[in-house]
Protein backbone atom coordinates (compact mmCIF):
# COMPACT_ATOMS: atom_id res chain seq x y z
CA UNK A 1 0.00 0.00 0.00
CA UNK A 2 1.48 3.33 -1.07
CA UNK A 3 1.88 6.07 1.57
CA UNK A 4 -1.06 8.07 0.21
CA UNK A 5 -3.38 5.06 0.39
CA UNK A 6 -2.05 4.16 3.84
CA UNK A 7 -2.91 7.66 5.07
CA UNK A 8 -6.38 7.40 3.54
CA UNK A 9 -6.87 3.99 5.19
CA UNK A 10 -5.91 5.38 8.61
CA UNK A 11 -8.22 8.37 8.07
CA UNK A 12 -11.03 6.02 6.99
CA UNK A 13 -10.69 3.95 10.18
CA UNK A 14 -10.54 7.07 12.34
CA UNK A 15 -13.59 8.70 10.79
CA UNK A 16 -15.90 5.70 10.51
CA UNK A 17 -14.97 3.63 13.56
CA UNK A 18 -12.26 4.79 15.96
CA UNK A 19 -13.38 8.38 16.63
CA UNK A 20 -17.14 7.62 17.02
CA UNK A 21 -16.41 4.62 19.27
CA UNK A 22 -13.80 6.52 21.30
CA UNK A 23 -16.10 9.53 21.73
CA UNK A 24 -18.83 7.35 23.24
CA UNK A 25 -16.42 5.20 25.30
CA UNK A 26 -14.44 8.02 26.90
CA UNK A 27 -17.60 10.05 27.50
CA UNK A 28 -19.16 7.07 29.25
CA UNK A 29 -16.04 6.47 31.37
CA UNK A 30 -15.82 10.13 32.31
CA UNK A 31 -19.54 10.26 33.09
CA UNK A 32 -19.25 7.25 35.40
CA UNK A 33 -16.10 8.65 36.99
CA UNK A 34 -17.76 11.97 37.83
CA UNK A 35 -21.17 10.56 38.80
CA UNK A 36 -20.41 10.74 42.52
CA UNK A 37 -20.04 14.51 42.20
CA UNK A 38 -23.27 15.23 40.37
CA UNK A 39 -25.65 12.48 41.50
CA UNK A 40 -27.31 12.15 44.91
CA UNK A 41 -25.67 9.58 47.17
CA UNK A 42 -28.85 7.59 47.56
CA UNK A 43 -28.97 7.16 43.79
CA UNK A 44 -25.34 6.06 43.66
CA UNK A 45 -26.20 3.23 46.00
CA UNK A 46 -29.01 2.29 43.70
CA UNK A 47 -26.71 2.60 40.70
CA UNK A 48 -24.20 0.25 42.31
CA UNK A 49 -26.96 -2.17 43.12
CA UNK A 50 -27.77 -2.56 39.46
CA UNK A 51 -24.29 -3.94 38.92
CA UNK A 52 -24.92 -6.75 41.37
CA UNK A 53 -28.29 -7.77 39.99
CA UNK A 54 -26.67 -9.23 36.85
CA UNK A 55 -29.87 -8.46 34.96
CA UNK A 56 -29.38 -9.58 31.34
CA UNK A 57 -32.14 -7.26 30.07
CA UNK A 58 -30.44 -4.24 31.62
CA UNK A 59 -27.12 -5.30 30.11
CA UNK A 60 -28.71 -5.75 26.68
CA UNK A 61 -30.54 -2.41 26.81
CA UNK A 62 -27.40 -0.59 27.97
CA UNK A 63 -24.95 -1.95 25.41
CA UNK A 64 -27.18 -3.39 22.67
CA UNK A 65 -27.62 -0.19 20.59
CA UNK A 66 -23.86 0.23 20.10
CA UNK A 67 -23.04 -2.99 18.21
CA UNK A 68 -26.18 -2.45 16.13
CA UNK A 69 -25.03 1.06 15.24
CA UNK A 70 -21.54 -0.28 14.48
CA UNK A 71 -22.94 -2.82 12.01
CA UNK A 72 -25.03 -0.09 10.34
CA UNK A 73 -21.96 2.14 10.02
CA UNK A 74 -19.97 -0.76 8.56
CA UNK A 75 -22.45 -1.21 5.72
CA UNK A 76 -22.77 2.57 5.34
CA UNK A 77 -19.01 2.84 4.85
CA UNK A 78 -18.70 0.04 2.24
CA UNK A 79 -19.25 2.26 -0.84
CA UNK A 80 -16.64 4.68 0.53
CA UNK A 81 -14.04 1.96 1.16
CA UNK A 82 -14.65 0.45 -2.32
CA UNK A 83 -14.21 3.88 -3.90
CA UNK A 84 -11.05 4.70 -1.94
CA UNK A 85 -9.29 1.33 -2.08
CA UNK A 86 -10.86 -0.61 -4.97
CA UNK A 87 -11.82 2.09 -7.44
CA UNK A 88 -11.38 -0.05 -10.56
CA UNK A 89 -14.52 -2.03 -9.62
CA UNK A 90 -16.71 1.07 -9.19
CA UNK A 91 -19.16 2.28 -11.81
CA UNK A 92 -20.56 5.79 -12.14
CA UNK A 93 -23.48 5.21 -9.74
CA UNK A 94 -21.30 3.66 -7.04
CA UNK A 95 -18.79 6.50 -7.36
CA UNK A 96 -21.55 9.09 -6.99
CA UNK A 97 -22.92 7.25 -3.95
CA UNK A 98 -19.44 7.16 -2.40
CA UNK A 99 -18.83 10.87 -2.99
CA UNK A 100 -22.21 11.69 -1.47
CA UNK A 101 -21.45 9.63 1.63
CA UNK A 102 -17.95 11.08 2.00
CA UNK A 103 -19.41 14.58 2.13
CA UNK A 104 -22.12 13.59 4.63
CA UNK A 105 -20.15 11.08 6.71
CA UNK A 106 -19.31 13.31 9.73
CA UNK A 107 -22.97 14.23 10.21
CA UNK A 108 -24.39 10.74 9.64
CA UNK A 109 -21.78 8.97 11.77
CA UNK A 110 -22.21 11.40 14.66
CA UNK A 111 -26.00 11.17 14.46
CA UNK A 112 -25.88 7.37 14.58
CA UNK A 113 -23.61 7.54 17.63
CA UNK A 114 -25.93 10.07 19.29
CA UNK A 115 -28.99 7.93 18.58
CA UNK A 116 -27.24 4.87 20.02
CA UNK A 117 -26.21 6.77 23.13
CA UNK A 118 -29.66 8.22 23.79
CA UNK A 119 -31.40 4.89 23.19
CA UNK A 120 -29.01 3.22 25.60
CA UNK A 121 -29.60 5.99 28.15
CA UNK A 122 -33.38 6.01 28.10
CA UNK A 123 -33.80 2.23 27.84
CA UNK A 124 -31.35 1.46 30.65
CA UNK A 125 -32.85 4.13 32.94
CA UNK A 126 -36.30 2.75 32.21
CA UNK A 127 -35.07 -0.75 33.13
CA UNK A 128 -33.50 0.52 36.36
CA UNK A 129 -36.75 2.23 37.27
CA UNK A 130 -38.53 -1.08 36.63
CA UNK A 131 -36.07 -3.05 38.76
CA UNK A 132 -36.20 -0.51 41.62
CA UNK A 133 -39.63 1.13 41.61
CA UNK A 134 -38.90 2.72 44.99
CA UNK A 135 -36.07 4.82 43.54
CA UNK A 136 -36.54 8.57 44.13
CA UNK A 137 -38.05 10.26 41.05
CA UNK A 138 -35.56 13.11 41.21
CA UNK A 139 -32.71 10.61 40.94
CA UNK A 140 -34.19 9.02 37.81
CA UNK A 141 -34.78 12.44 36.22
CA UNK A 142 -31.31 13.67 37.17
CA UNK A 143 -29.42 10.75 35.71
CA UNK A 144 -31.56 10.82 32.55
CA UNK A 145 -30.82 14.51 31.94
CA UNK A 146 -27.12 14.19 32.75
CA UNK A 147 -26.49 11.19 30.53
CA UNK A 148 -28.60 12.72 27.75
CA UNK A 149 -26.32 15.75 27.81
CA UNK A 150 -23.26 13.54 27.88
CA UNK A 151 -24.60 12.05 24.63
CA UNK A 152 -24.85 15.55 23.15
CA UNK A 153 -21.26 16.19 24.20
CA UNK A 154 -20.15 12.94 22.55
CA UNK A 155 -22.05 13.92 19.40
CA UNK A 156 -20.42 17.37 19.24
CA UNK A 157 -16.95 15.94 19.82
CA UNK A 158 -17.45 13.18 17.23
CA UNK A 159 -18.87 15.58 14.63
CA UNK A 160 -16.14 18.19 15.07
CA UNK A 161 -13.33 15.61 14.97
CA UNK A 162 -14.59 13.53 12.04
CA UNK A 163 -15.46 16.66 10.08
CA UNK A 164 -11.92 17.99 10.57
CA UNK A 165 -10.30 14.68 9.58
CA UNK A 166 -12.60 14.34 6.59
CA UNK A 167 -11.73 17.83 5.32
CA UNK A 168 -8.01 17.36 5.85
CA UNK A 169 -7.42 13.76 4.73
CA UNK A 170 -10.28 12.41 2.59
CA UNK A 171 -12.03 15.26 0.75
CA UNK A 172 -8.83 16.76 -0.81
CA UNK A 173 -8.13 13.38 -2.45
CA UNK A 174 -11.69 12.82 -3.67
CA UNK A 175 -12.43 16.43 -4.64
CA UNK A 176 -9.03 17.90 -5.60
CA UNK A 177 -10.71 20.72 -7.53
CA UNK A 178 -13.63 21.29 -5.15
CA UNK A 179 -17.22 20.79 -6.29
CA UNK A 180 -18.71 19.61 -3.00
CA UNK A 181 -21.76 21.86 -3.39
CA UNK A 182 -23.41 19.37 -5.75
CA UNK A 183 -23.52 16.81 -2.92
CA UNK A 184 -23.79 18.96 0.21
CA UNK A 185 -26.45 21.51 -0.70
CA UNK A 186 -29.38 21.60 1.71
CA UNK A 187 -28.27 18.49 3.63
CA UNK A 188 -25.81 19.88 6.16
CA UNK A 189 -26.19 21.70 9.45
CA UNK A 190 -26.59 25.44 9.01
CA UNK A 191 -24.23 27.80 10.81
CA UNK A 192 -26.94 28.64 13.35
CA UNK A 193 -27.62 24.95 14.06
CA UNK A 194 -23.92 24.20 14.51
CA UNK A 195 -23.57 27.15 16.86
CA UNK A 196 -26.50 25.95 18.98
CA UNK A 197 -25.08 22.42 19.16
CA UNK A 198 -21.62 23.57 20.19
CA UNK A 199 -23.12 26.12 22.61
CA UNK A 200 -25.11 23.31 24.25
CA UNK A 201 -22.04 21.06 24.44
CA UNK A 202 -19.49 23.66 25.53
CA UNK A 203 -21.56 26.11 27.60
CA UNK A 204 -24.95 24.73 28.60
CA UNK A 205 -23.77 21.24 29.57
CA UNK A 206 -20.83 22.29 31.80
CA UNK A 207 -23.08 24.75 33.63
CA UNK A 208 -25.74 22.07 34.09
CA UNK A 209 -23.07 19.82 35.61
CA UNK A 210 -22.16 22.62 38.00
CA UNK A 211 -25.82 23.21 38.84
CA UNK A 212 -26.34 19.53 39.68
CA UNK A 213 -23.18 19.62 41.76
CA UNK A 214 -24.51 22.64 43.66
CA UNK A 215 -27.86 20.94 44.14
CA UNK A 216 -26.10 17.92 45.65
CA UNK A 217 -23.97 20.08 47.97
CA UNK A 218 -26.96 22.12 49.17
CA UNK A 219 -29.16 19.03 49.64
CA UNK A 220 -31.67 20.17 47.04
CA UNK A 221 -33.14 18.13 44.18
CA UNK A 222 -33.88 19.02 40.58
CA UNK A 223 -37.58 19.62 41.29
CA UNK A 224 -36.59 22.56 43.53
CA UNK A 225 -34.51 24.23 40.82
CA UNK A 226 -37.31 26.61 39.74
CA UNK A 227 -37.67 27.94 43.28
CA UNK A 228 -33.91 28.25 43.73
CA UNK A 229 -33.62 30.44 40.61
CA UNK A 230 -35.98 32.94 42.28
CA UNK A 231 -34.58 32.74 45.83
CA UNK A 232 -30.85 32.08 45.39
CA UNK A 233 -28.81 34.83 43.68
CA UNK A 234 -26.20 32.33 42.41
CA UNK A 235 -28.77 30.24 40.58
CA UNK A 236 -30.40 33.41 39.24
CA UNK A 237 -27.09 34.64 37.87
CA UNK A 238 -26.48 31.26 36.22
CA UNK A 239 -29.90 31.37 34.53
CA UNK A 240 -29.31 34.92 33.27
CA UNK A 241 -25.81 34.11 31.97
CA UNK A 242 -27.15 31.03 30.19
CA UNK A 243 -29.86 33.10 28.53
CA UNK A 244 -27.52 35.85 27.34
CA UNK A 245 -24.82 33.42 26.20
CA UNK A 246 -27.45 31.66 24.07
CA UNK A 247 -28.69 34.95 22.61
CA UNK A 248 -25.14 36.10 21.85
CA UNK A 249 -24.22 32.79 20.22
CA UNK A 250 -27.32 32.64 18.03
CA UNK A 251 -27.08 36.32 17.11
CA UNK A 252 -23.47 35.90 16.08
CA UNK A 253 -24.32 32.83 14.00
CA UNK A 254 -27.18 34.68 12.30
CA UNK A 255 -24.85 37.59 11.52
CA UNK A 256 -22.69 35.11 9.62
CA UNK A 257 -25.43 33.03 8.04
CA UNK A 258 -27.56 35.88 6.67
CA UNK A 259 -24.87 37.47 4.45
CA UNK A 260 -23.64 34.03 3.40
CA UNK A 261 -27.19 33.15 2.33
CA UNK A 262 -27.28 36.38 0.34
CA UNK A 263 -24.02 35.49 -1.36
CA UNK A 264 -25.25 31.94 -2.07
CA UNK A 265 -28.47 33.23 -3.65
CA UNK A 266 -26.52 35.79 -5.68
CA UNK A 267 -24.10 33.19 -7.02
CA UNK A 268 -27.01 30.94 -8.02
CA UNK A 269 -28.52 33.84 -9.99
CA UNK A 270 -25.15 34.63 -11.55
CA UNK A 271 -24.88 30.97 -12.62
CA UNK A 272 -28.18 31.55 -14.45
CA UNK A 273 -26.44 34.45 -16.26
CA UNK A 274 -28.36 37.14 -14.36
CA UNK A 275 -25.32 39.35 -14.18
CA UNK A 276 -27.21 42.38 -12.85
CA UNK A 277 -27.39 40.58 -9.47
CA UNK A 278 -25.81 42.45 -6.56
CA UNK A 279 -25.42 41.73 -2.84
CA UNK A 280 -25.53 44.38 -0.13
CA UNK A 281 -23.60 43.42 3.00
CA UNK A 282 -23.14 46.02 5.71
CA UNK A 283 -20.00 44.57 7.21
CA UNK A 284 -16.37 45.66 7.27
CA UNK A 285 -14.93 42.20 7.91
CA UNK A 286 -14.18 39.33 5.54
CA UNK A 287 -17.89 38.95 4.69
CA UNK A 288 -18.01 42.53 3.43
CA UNK A 289 -14.93 41.91 1.29
CA UNK A 290 -16.50 38.70 -0.04
CA UNK A 291 -19.70 40.56 -0.95
CA UNK A 292 -17.72 43.22 -2.82
CA UNK A 293 -15.80 40.48 -4.64
CA UNK A 294 -19.07 38.84 -5.74
CA UNK A 295 -20.35 42.16 -7.06
CA UNK A 296 -17.11 42.79 -8.94
CA UNK A 297 -17.26 39.28 -10.37
CA UNK A 298 -20.84 39.86 -11.59
CA UNK A 299 -19.79 43.14 -13.23
CA UNK A 300 -16.83 41.43 -14.89
CA UNK A 301 -19.00 38.59 -16.18
CA UNK A 302 -21.57 41.06 -17.50
CA UNK A 303 -18.83 42.95 -19.34
CA UNK A 304 -17.41 39.68 -20.67
CA UNK A 305 -20.87 38.65 -21.90
CA UNK A 306 -21.34 42.00 -23.64
CA UNK A 307 -17.96 41.62 -25.34
CA UNK A 308 -18.79 38.03 -26.28
CA UNK A 309 -22.15 39.07 -27.70
CA UNK A 310 -20.60 41.90 -29.68
CA UNK A 311 -17.86 39.60 -30.91
CA UNK A 312 -20.54 37.11 -31.99
CA UNK A 313 -22.18 39.79 -34.11
CA UNK A 314 -18.93 40.63 -35.86
CA UNK A 315 -17.98 37.02 -36.57
CA UNK A 316 -20.02 33.83 -36.59
CA UNK A 317 -20.72 32.66 -32.99
CA UNK A 318 -19.12 29.30 -33.77
CA UNK A 319 -15.94 31.04 -34.89
CA UNK A 320 -16.13 33.17 -31.76
CA UNK A 321 -16.38 30.09 -29.54
CA UNK A 322 -13.56 28.44 -31.49
CA UNK A 323 -11.31 31.44 -30.94
CA UNK A 324 -12.20 31.74 -27.26
CA UNK A 325 -11.55 28.06 -26.57
CA UNK A 326 -8.25 27.75 -28.45
CA UNK A 327 -4.84 29.35 -28.35
CA UNK A 328 -4.57 32.56 -30.29
CA UNK A 329 -1.69 31.47 -32.48
CA UNK A 330 -1.11 31.85 -36.18
CA UNK A 331 -1.70 28.88 -38.45
CA UNK A 332 -4.49 26.44 -39.15
CA UNK A 333 -5.35 23.06 -40.59
CA UNK A 334 -6.29 21.72 -44.03
CA UNK A 335 -9.91 20.55 -44.30
CA UNK A 336 -12.37 19.57 -47.00
CA UNK A 337 -15.19 22.08 -47.22
CA UNK A 338 -17.58 23.81 -49.59
CA UNK A 339 -17.36 27.52 -50.36
CA UNK A 340 -20.40 29.57 -51.34
CA UNK A 341 -19.62 32.95 -52.89
CA UNK A 342 -22.43 35.36 -53.72
CA UNK A 343 -22.35 38.84 -55.25
CA UNK A 344 -24.92 41.44 -56.27
CA UNK A 345 -24.96 42.44 -59.93
CA UNK A 346 -24.63 46.05 -61.05
CA UNK A 347 -24.63 47.23 -57.46
CA UNK A 348 -22.03 49.89 -58.24
CA UNK A 349 -24.43 51.62 -60.66
CA UNK A 350 -27.22 51.34 -58.07
CA UNK A 351 -25.00 53.00 -55.47
CA UNK A 352 -24.26 55.95 -57.74
CA UNK A 353 -27.95 56.92 -57.89
CA UNK A 354 -28.67 56.72 -54.15
CA UNK A 355 -27.47 58.33 -50.96
CA UNK A 356 -25.07 56.39 -48.68
CA UNK A 357 -27.88 56.02 -46.11
CA UNK A 358 -30.17 54.39 -48.69
CA UNK A 359 -27.37 52.09 -49.88
CA UNK A 360 -26.64 51.03 -46.31
CA UNK A 361 -30.35 50.42 -45.68
CA UNK A 362 -30.63 48.18 -48.77
CA UNK A 363 -27.45 46.26 -47.97
CA UNK A 364 -28.43 45.62 -44.35
CA UNK A 365 -31.84 44.29 -45.40
CA UNK A 366 -30.19 42.11 -48.04
CA UNK A 367 -27.47 40.77 -45.73
CA UNK A 368 -30.04 39.94 -43.04
CA UNK A 369 -32.05 37.72 -45.40
CA UNK A 370 -28.95 36.04 -46.81
CA UNK A 371 -27.51 35.46 -43.33
CA UNK A 372 -30.74 33.81 -42.21
CA UNK A 373 -30.54 31.33 -45.11
CA UNK A 374 -26.86 30.53 -44.45
CA UNK A 375 -27.24 30.03 -40.70
CA UNK A 376 -30.33 27.82 -41.06
CA UNK A 377 -28.28 25.27 -43.02
CA UNK A 378 -25.28 25.33 -40.67
CA UNK A 379 -22.89 27.46 -42.71
CA UNK A 380 -20.93 30.38 -41.34
CA UNK A 381 -20.27 33.70 -42.97
CA UNK A 382 -16.54 34.17 -43.14
CA UNK A 383 -16.77 37.76 -44.29
CA UNK A 384 -18.76 40.42 -46.12
CA UNK A 385 -16.77 41.91 -49.01
CA UNK A 386 -18.61 45.03 -50.10
CA UNK A 387 -21.88 43.56 -51.37
CA UNK A 388 -20.41 40.03 -51.64
CA UNK A 389 -20.70 37.18 -49.13
CA UNK A 390 -18.17 34.42 -48.51
CA UNK A 391 -19.80 31.50 -46.68
CA UNK A 392 -18.16 28.23 -45.63
CA UNK A 393 -19.70 24.81 -45.00
CA UNK A 394 -17.71 22.09 -43.25
CA UNK A 395 -15.49 24.13 -40.94
CA UNK A 396 -14.94 25.06 -38.13
CA UNK A 397 -17.84 22.69 -37.38
CA UNK A 398 -17.27 19.47 -39.37
CA UNK A 399 -20.19 18.18 -41.45
CA UNK A 400 -20.36 15.26 -43.90
CA UNK A 401 -23.03 16.78 -46.16
CA UNK A 402 -21.42 20.22 -46.57
CA UNK A 403 -21.94 20.23 -50.36
CA UNK A 404 -25.68 19.50 -50.03
CA UNK A 405 -26.02 22.15 -47.33
CA UNK A 406 -24.30 24.76 -49.46
CA UNK A 407 -26.52 23.96 -52.44
CA UNK A 408 -29.72 24.13 -50.39
CA UNK A 409 -28.52 27.40 -48.91
CA UNK A 410 -28.08 28.86 -52.40
CA UNK A 411 -31.67 27.94 -53.29
CA UNK A 412 -33.01 29.51 -50.11
CA UNK A 413 -30.94 32.65 -50.66
CA UNK A 414 -32.53 33.06 -54.09
CA UNK A 415 -36.00 32.53 -52.63
CA UNK A 416 -35.34 35.05 -49.86
CA UNK A 417 -34.07 37.53 -52.44
CA UNK A 418 -37.29 37.15 -54.41
CA UNK A 419 -39.41 37.93 -51.36
CA UNK A 420 -37.13 40.85 -50.46
CA UNK A 421 -37.45 42.30 -53.96
CA UNK A 422 -41.22 42.27 -53.62
CA UNK A 423 -40.90 44.37 -50.47
CA UNK A 424 -38.40 46.70 -52.15
CA UNK A 425 -40.73 47.27 -55.08
CA UNK A 426 -43.56 48.24 -52.71
CA UNK A 427 -41.22 50.71 -51.01
CA UNK A 428 -40.15 52.22 -54.33
CA UNK A 429 -36.65 50.76 -54.14
CA UNK A 430 -34.72 48.97 -56.87
CA UNK A 431 -34.80 45.23 -57.57
CA UNK A 432 -31.63 43.29 -56.71
CA UNK A 433 -30.04 40.50 -58.73
CA UNK A 434 -27.56 38.04 -57.31
CA UNK A 435 -25.14 35.42 -58.62
CA UNK A 436 -23.90 32.47 -56.56
CA UNK A 437 -20.89 30.24 -57.19
CA UNK A 438 -20.20 27.03 -55.24
CA UNK A 439 -17.05 24.93 -55.19
CA UNK A 440 -15.86 22.04 -52.99
CA UNK A 441 -12.27 21.18 -52.19
CA UNK A 442 -9.41 21.42 -49.72
CA UNK A 443 -8.64 24.69 -47.99
CA UNK A 444 -6.71 26.03 -45.03
CA UNK A 445 -8.85 27.20 -42.08
CA UNK A 446 -7.16 29.08 -39.25
CA UNK A 447 -5.70 32.33 -38.01
CA UNK A 448 -3.89 34.60 -40.44
CA UNK A 449 -2.21 37.95 -39.82
CA UNK A 450 0.36 38.99 -37.23
CA UNK A 451 0.94 38.09 -33.60
CA UNK A 452 -0.90 41.21 -32.41
CA UNK A 453 -3.58 41.36 -35.11
CA UNK A 454 -5.09 38.23 -36.64
CA UNK A 455 -8.26 37.01 -38.29
CA UNK A 456 -9.90 33.61 -38.54
CA UNK A 457 -10.42 32.92 -42.22
CA UNK A 458 -10.22 30.34 -44.99
CA UNK A 459 -7.70 30.53 -47.79
CA UNK A 460 -6.68 28.42 -50.76
CA UNK A 461 -7.53 27.60 -54.36
CA UNK A 462 -11.01 26.39 -53.35
CA UNK A 463 -11.96 29.87 -52.18
CA UNK A 464 -10.59 31.52 -55.31
CA UNK A 465 -12.38 29.01 -57.55
CA UNK A 466 -15.76 29.68 -55.91
CA UNK A 467 -15.24 33.41 -56.48
CA UNK A 468 -14.32 32.86 -60.14
CA UNK A 469 -17.33 30.59 -60.69
CA UNK A 470 -19.63 33.27 -59.34
CA UNK A 471 -18.03 35.68 -61.80
CA UNK A 472 -19.35 33.53 -64.68
CA UNK A 473 -22.98 33.99 -63.61
CA UNK A 474 -23.43 37.35 -65.33
CA UNK A 475 -21.91 36.22 -68.66
CA UNK A 476 -23.92 32.99 -68.68
CA UNK A 477 -27.00 34.79 -67.36
CA UNK A 478 -27.41 32.26 -64.59
CA UNK A 479 -28.15 32.83 -60.92
CA UNK A 480 -26.46 29.68 -59.59
CA UNK A 481 -23.36 27.86 -60.84
CA UNK A 482 -21.51 24.95 -59.26
CA UNK A 483 -18.35 23.03 -60.11
CA UNK A 484 -18.03 19.34 -60.87
CA UNK A 485 -16.49 18.68 -57.44
CA UNK A 486 -19.67 19.94 -55.79
CA UNK A 487 -21.98 18.27 -58.30
CA UNK A 488 -20.44 14.88 -57.52
CA UNK A 489 -21.19 15.25 -53.79
CA UNK A 490 -24.81 16.44 -53.82
CA UNK A 491 -27.77 14.07 -53.75
CA UNK A 492 -28.56 12.14 -56.98
CA UNK A 493 -32.06 13.63 -57.22
CA UNK A 494 -30.59 17.14 -57.48
CA UNK A 495 -27.65 16.07 -59.62
CA UNK A 496 -30.02 14.75 -62.32
CA UNK A 497 -31.49 18.24 -62.75
CA UNK A 498 -28.15 19.99 -63.27
CA UNK A 499 -27.29 21.36 -66.67
CA UNK A 500 -23.73 21.24 -67.95
CA UNK A 501 -22.72 24.72 -69.14
CA UNK A 502 -19.35 23.57 -70.44
CA UNK A 503 -15.69 23.67 -69.43
CA UNK A 504 -14.22 27.04 -68.57
CA UNK A 505 -10.70 28.19 -67.90
CA UNK A 506 -11.12 30.29 -64.80
CA UNK A 507 -9.03 33.39 -64.26
CA UNK A 508 -5.67 32.57 -62.68
CA UNK A 509 -5.92 28.84 -63.39
CA UNK A 510 -4.42 26.79 -66.22
CA UNK A 511 -6.80 23.81 -66.00
CA UNK A 512 -10.40 23.97 -67.09
CA UNK A 513 -13.35 23.44 -64.76
CA UNK A 514 -16.70 21.84 -65.65
CA UNK A 515 -19.50 24.22 -64.68
CA UNK A 516 -23.10 23.22 -63.97
CA UNK A 517 -26.18 25.36 -63.56
CA UNK A 518 -29.47 24.68 -61.83
CA UNK A 519 -32.74 26.11 -63.12
CA UNK A 520 -34.17 28.55 -60.57
CA UNK A 521 -37.73 29.73 -61.16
Amino acid sequence: MVPKQRLQFIAFLLIYFIVPFSACLFTLLFANYTSNVFLPERFLVLFEATETTQDFTLLALTWGPFPIITVILFFYSLPVSNYLFNKNKCNYLSEERARHRIVHSPLIISLFGFIGWELSNFLSVYRIDTLFPSAPPQSIVTVTILFAFWGLFAFAFSYATTNYLNRKLIIPCVFPEGGLGKYAKGKQFSIVTKQIIFWAASTLFPIILLVFGLLERTNHNIFQLHDLVHTDVLFGVIAIMLFFSFVFSVTFAISLQHPLNQIEEATELIKEQKFDTRVTIFSSDELGLLGDAVNEMAEGLAERERIKDTFGRIVDPRVRDYLLSNEHSLGGKVVDATILFSDLRDFTKLSEKRTPEEVLYILNRYFQEMSNAIEVHGGFINKFIGDAILAVFGTPMPMLDHADRAFQTALEMQRNLGLLNQQFMKEGLTELKMGIGIHTGSLLAGNIGSTNRMEFTVIGDTVNTASRVEGLCKGLQKNLLITENTANLISPSIRSQLQLEGEYELKGRESKEKIYSYPIL
